[in-house]
Formats: structure tokens, C-alpha cells, sequence
């Protein structure tokens, strides 16, 4: 079992620094390694500069036993992930090879092999609770574009989320999601969460515009797009991530339109997808906290005790209305790792979601 932590914990720090590594397709590393003769210890070097890069640290954070999960299966390969090395100093000292290398670590290339789907779901379940994740592309007059839909879907899917759902089998719903992309409308983000059972929505407000050539050939058009999507978390509004893509149709047909979308569907997609498995890949959690002032105290007493929890790092107290404090904690875990602390401190949790709990 403490093996299986320290699988996982290396994991979500695995998880963490490759998708939050800068977009470029290398990065330069510097590393050292020793051996018993100078292949071995040129072997050593590229592991050590692969693990640079990747940054990984073990701790014994776990919540997942069912799984077997990341070990040395991107440092036996490490050589696959450097494209080219040059060797900067040979030691030999005592019979000990000692080799120095500048390595192109292809990060690009790193970042997709290092993770199997199956790891990606448990990363998920470990760090997000396996959220549900509600998908809707919608325009202002409420006509939904199912082929930018599926893609976003299958996206998602394809980074290991498993419970996705689609906005637009309820009108009430589809209404209410278009409403929740404003963080300070908590009555649209309750009837989105009510209507849909959704945690975090994929939302993409579709804008388009069309030029014809009916006039002189009937059924020829050209389609402008604009989509613009976002991923929100429906407990508390904040905003994960957020893209546009401005498309456009490469030829004056009757297809027009579904040329911009499926553009606008490859733009968009793969983004969505990274940035919902870099929030999962993140430990560390904002969990949003509302109780009554007579529980915690007012805001120097709720800050103190909130902060004495454990796992808590950071406190910040939003506001108090009504005789309700609300803070925002970053905390090593999810909102239901939280309220299992906030029980066993003995305060009485009324519910949670994702990323939000209440006394």
C-alpha cells in the first residue's frame, strides 16, 4: 500500500510538470550520470536529464489502490526522448565513469508517452473526484452544433475523463449553462448544476457569419466563425480555462459551414482537453468554504483555525453576508478530502462538490 502512495504521488508530480511545461517542443538540459564504464554512465546521464526535465518528487499522498501506475516506464526509454546530446566531460576516477551531456529533451514527445489513458483517469480520480463534465456549443439563438460537441467529447475522453455529459438534452439546461459563463451569477451556475449534475462545464458560444453567391451560383457560401470556449467550475465559478478560435471556410460550398466548425473543433479541442488534465494533475485544490460566523468565528478567528487544518496551505476570507463567511482555501485535496478533515475536526459538513464545501 505505501508503495502503490509513492506510485501515485510520483505520478501527480509527473502529471503536473509535463503539462505544465512550456509549449516549446525541447528544452536544453544539462545532466550527469556515473557508471561502471562510459556507455553505462552516458545511459545514466540521459535518464538523469529526462528526470530533470520532467521534475519528479515522491510523497505519500494517495487515494487510489486499484491501480498500477507510473514507475520506470519513461526512464527505460529515456533515449527515445532525446533527440540529440553532445557530451560536455568524460571522468574516470576509482574505476567510476562520470559523463556530462547538454540533451534536447523533447518535451512534446515526453508529454504524450509518459501517461497511459488508464493513468490519466486514475491521476483524475485521485485529484478531481472523476468529475462530470457537461459539453454544450451553443450560438446566441440557442442552435447547438453537435460535430464541436462530439470533438470536445471525445477530447476529453481521450485524457481519461469518463463522465461527460451533454447540456443540450434539456432546453432548461442548455439555458442555464449559457448563463453560467458569468462567475457572479450563483443562481444560473445552481439551476446548471441542478438541471445537469455537472461539476465543471465546457461551454463554446458560437458566432458566425456567412457571405452567398446565390445571386449567381445557388447554394455556394463562405462561413466566418468565431467560438469561444471556456471551462468552468459550476460550484464556484472560476474559470479553468478559456480559448478562441476565429475560422473561416477554405472553399465557397454548401459545406461551408461544417469546414469552419470541424476548424474551429481542431483549434479548440485538444487545449480544452490538456487544460481539464493539467487542473486534475494539480494536487493542490481551491476549495471554496461557507459557514456560519457563529461556527468560525469572525475573519481573524476563521482564518486561524481553517489554516490549522490539515493540508491547508493558504487562507484567503472572501467576505462575510448574512451571518455566512466565505473563503477560498488551496488545499492538498479534493473538496471531499476536505470535508472528511473538517469531520474529523468536528464541524459538521451540510454538503459538498466539486471544490466546494459547506457547514
Amino acid at each position: 500500500m505505501k508503495q502503490m502512495g509513492k506510485c501515485l504521488a510520483a505520478l501527480l508530480c509527473l502529471a503536473g510538470a509535463l503539462l505544465a511545461a512550456a509549449p516549446a517542443e525541447a528544452a536544453m538540459v544539462t545532466a550527469r550520470g556515473q557508471g561502471a564504464d562510459e556507455r553505462s554512465a552516458l545511459h545514466a546521464a540521459m535518464r538523469a536529464a529526462v528526470e530533470q526535465e520532467v521534475g519528479v518528487y515522491v510523497d505519500s499522498r494517495t487515494r487510489v489502490e486499484n491501480y498500477r501506475l507510473l514507475s520506470d516506464s519513461v526512464y527505460t526509454k529515456s533515449e527515445g526522448f532525446i533527440d540529440r546530446y553532445e557530451v560536455l566531460a568524460h571522468d574516470v576516477l576509482g574505476g567510476v565513469h562520470t559523463v556530462t551531456i547538454r540533451a534536447d529533451v523533447a518535451t512534446e514527445r515526453l508529454r504524450a508517452g509518459a501517461l497511459s489513458r488508464l493513468e490519466k483517469k486514475a491521476l483524475i480520480g485521485a485529484n478531481l473526484e472523476d468529475p462530470r463534465i457537461g459539453v454544450l456549443a451553443v450560438d446566441a439563438a440557442g442552435t447547438r452544433y453537435p460535430a464541436l460537441e462530439n470533438a470536445l467529447a471525445a477530447a476529453l475522453a481521450r485524457e481519461g475523463f469518463s463522465r461527460v455529459i451533454d447540456l443540450g438534452q434539456a432546453d432548461a439546461a442548455r439555458q442555464a449553462a449559457l448563463a453560467a459563463d458569468d462567475a457572479e451569477d450563483a443562481a444560473a451556475r445552481t439551476a446548471a448544476r441542478a438541471d445537469t449534475g455537472c461539476d465543471y462545464l465546457a461551454v463554446v458560444h458560437v458566432a458566425k457569419s456567412a457571405e452567398s453567391l446565390d445571386a449567381v451560383l445557388p447554394g455556394l457560401h463562405k462561413v466566418y466563425l468565431t467560438a469561444a470556449a471556456r471551462l468552468i467550475n459550476t460550484s464556484t465559478g472560476e474559470i479553468t480555462w478559456a480559448g478562441t478560435a476565429d475560422t473561416a471556410s477554405s472553399h465557397w460550398y454548401a459545406g461551408a459551414e461544417g469546414e469552419a466548425i470541424a476548424a474551429a473543433a481542431q483549434k479548440l479541442a485538444r487545449p480544452l482537453a490538456r487544460a481539464a488534465l493539467k487542473k486534475a494533475a494539480t494536487p493542490e485544490q481551491h476549495v471554496r468554504l461557507t459557514a456560519p460566523v457563529s461556527l468560525l468565528g469572525g475573519t481573524a478567528d476563521a482564518r486561524e483555525r481553517l489554516a490549522a487544518l490539515p493540508g491547508v496551505s493558504h487562507v484567503y476570507v472572501r467576505g462575510i453576508t448574512a451571518g455566512r463567511l466565505t473563503a477560498d482555501l488551496d488545499y492538498d485535496g479534493t473538496a471531499a478530502d476536505l470535508a472528511a478533515a473538517l469531520e474529523r475536526a468536528g464541524y459538521t459538513v451540510r454538503s459538498f462538490s466539486s471544490e466546494a464545501v459547506v457547514l
